[in-house]
């Protein structure tokens, strides 16, 4: 067993050793640190850019790798569309755009819905006429229309133009009460006569609203109208075709008439002797109204 001062001189030993390793070790790697390269130097403040002239970073990598959105589609022009447009352009180029695309007005030949009328006078002004509904002289007593003008479909009036020149030989001539009738004019009748037993209800419109029919009489070379029984527009038995208990001549005043209107395409009905048709062909109800001049 070895001696209490041989262990401890021992102990110091090792210690001695291990403090001149670390010393050593220390001593290489001061000496490797000062020979690597120096960093570069950090520059002063002064010198760093200002803001304004940095240069915009690089579009990241996943920006750059997606797809480029398309293009927005073009606006269509709707109608909105069109009106919002209009109201950011100055006054002077709406009413421009306005007037140009407005529609082209009616001449008195048209119809609203494109079909033609014509006025009766136009083709024989030896024609004559005492348009009821533009007078209080009617049995709504009120006055319908604006103003007396007769028109109806080109066919009709040519038609009528041929009953017209076969009477005359005869020294008579035709006296037109009503012809075409605006489906404005039909709705004012039925609001003063909201009956279907006297009116038509505008929603169904009568032939005088589609320009193929006409209320008229006969007169002489006068003007005085030719006995027919009853006056326009009486709604009793005596007005109607079918009713013979009236004098000779009343008759035979009615059959000329008839005669005359059946040979150009025309047709009476039973309850009204004034009341005539053209059936040569079918037409629509329109809106036209007539200018007053």
């Amino acid at each position: 067993m070895q001696s209490l001062p041989y262990i401890y001189s021992s102990s110091n030993m090792m210690k001695k050793t291990i403090i001149i390793s670390f010393l050593s070790g220390l001593t290489i790697f001061t000496a490797c640190k000062n020979e690597a390269p120096q960093s570069a130097p950090v520059p002063a403040p002064e010198s760093i850019a200002q803001p304004d002239t940095i240069a915009p970073p690089a579009a990241p990598v996943d920006s750059m790798m997606a797809p480029k959105p398309s293009p927005a589609p073009p606006k269509k022009n709707t109608g909105q569309g069109a009106k919002d447009d209009m109201a950011e352009m100055p006054e002077s180029k709406v009413d421009a755009i306005s007037k140009s695309s407005a529609p082209p007005a009616l001449p008195p030949s048209a119809s609203g819905s494109g079909n033609n009328f014509t006025e009766l006078v136009t083709l024989d002004p030896s024609i004559r006429l005492d348009i009821r509904y533009a007078t209080a002289n009617n049995f709504t007593k009120s006055k319908i229309y604006d103003c007396p003008r007769c028109f109806l479909r080109p066919e009709a009036a040519k038609a009528i133009v041929r009953a017209q020149t076969v009477l005359k030989k005869k020294g008579l001539s035709l006296k037109m009460f009503d012809c075409y009738r605006p489906s404005l004019y039909q709705q004012r009748l039925w609001d003063k006569v909201p009956n279907p037993n006297y009116v038509t209800p505008p929603n169904k419109g009568s032939m005088h609203s589609r320009g193929a029919a006409v209320d008229l009489t006969l007169v002489d070379a006068a003007g005085k109208e030719l006995d027919m029984g009853t006056p326009y527009d009486f709604f009793g038995r005596e007005a109607h075709t079918d009713y013979t208990k009236l004098p000779a001549k009343v008759l035979d005043n009615r059959r000329i008439l008839r005669q005359a209107m059946e040979a150009v395409g025309f047709e009476g009905i039973r309850t009204e002797w004034w009341h005539f048709s053209y059936r040569g062909k079918g037409y629509p109800l329109s809106d036209y109204v007539w200018p007053c001049e």
